[in-house]
């Protein structure tokens, strides 16, 4: 089964599971090409004899070659410029350290990249945008977008939401969106491939509920990405209060420059810009306590 993927319509990014660690998801930034999707096979351990015995086999005999050889060479050297017993010694260092050095080449093309065993320990605790169809891929971007505005966003450095427990729920969020997607994009070329170039009623009768429930879990899930949406709304809102919040740091120095400048005994500048300030502030309450209900309409996984 093949699906479409999204990324040049929206931008898209791999979704991992809570549990994945950070170095896998930084590896993806370094070495995408490792990554496999869901719908493929888990990808197998891979070492220089699975992958290419002939080379590796080469690569060895060249080794040992130049290892024999240069200890040959050195043996000669050694015997014609040293005294006899300072060249034995010598000739068994040195072929100490080569035998050493070949265990270590020998081993190394029996070991597995650390890499590629990463991935494959993690295949399928990851989902990339080719596991995706287009409507999938254009809900998990908008909620990918959402869940990106709310941990970036200053009120939540600041500790201002803390109570919402946003670097628990959201992750966890985003994974089980992006898993009820990927089944449904399933679902869908599955209904597809029955269908196509069949229409008779007795595959009506078993598609119709198919296509009822996918059709009922889909609205599901955009009801999902929609409360996170507004969750983003409120707190891109209370971002904004925070910003015009700074302003007012020196509210008490302007006050004062009106106080100096207005005319003796009219306060109504500086009156009406503390009414201003006091206001401000009121906003910057609601919007916090508006970016609160928001967070805690999405649900804190078990």
């Amino acid at each position: 089964m093949s699906t479409v993927s999204t990324a040049a319509e929206v931008p898209m990014e791999p979704v991992f599971a809570p549990d994945v660690p950070d170095g896998v998801r930084r590896l993806y930034r370094d070495r995408p090409e490792l990554f496999v999707p869901a719908g493929q096979p888990k990808p197998k351990r891979e070492t220089s004899w699975s992958v290419a015995p002939g080379n590796t086999f080469g690569t060895l005999l060249v080794w040992l070659a130049v290892c024999v050889g240069g200890w040959i060479l050195a043996l000669i050297i050694m015997a014609a410029t040293l005294p006899a017993e300072v060249a034995a010694w010598s000739a068994v260092a040195l072929a100490g350290i080569a035998a050493v050095a070949t265990v270590g080449v020998v081993v190394k093309t029996g070991v597995e990249d650390r890499g590629h065993k990463a991935v494959r320990l993690q295949h399928g605790k990851y989902l990339l945008p080719d596991d995706f169809d287009e409507e999938a891929g254009r809900l998990l971007g908008r909620a990918q977008r959402a869940v990106k505005t709310v941990l970036e966003a200053t009120v939540t450095r600041r500790g201002l939401l803390d109570d919402v427990h946003n670097e628990l729920v959201l992750p966890e969020q985003l994974w089980d969106i992006a898993q009820v997607l990927r089944e449904q994009t399933v679902l869908r070329a599955r209904q597809r491939e029955v269908a196509r170039g069949m229409a008779t009623a007795e595959l009506e009768a078993v598609l119709g509920p198919h296509r009822r429930a996918l059709a009922l879990s889909a609205e599901a899930i955009k009801r999902k990405v929609d409360l996170l949406d507004r969750y983003a709304d409120r707190v891109r809102a209370a971002d904004a209060a925070v910003r015009a919040e700074a302003a007012l740091q020196d509210g008490d120095r302007y006050i004062e420059l009106l106080a100096r400048t207005e005319p003796v005994g009219d306060t109504t500048l500086v009156q009406g810009f503390a009414d201003e300030a006091a206001a401000l502030r009121d906003t910057l309450t609601r919007s916090i306590n508006a970016a609160r209900d928001a967070g805690r309409t999405l649900a804190l996984p078990e």
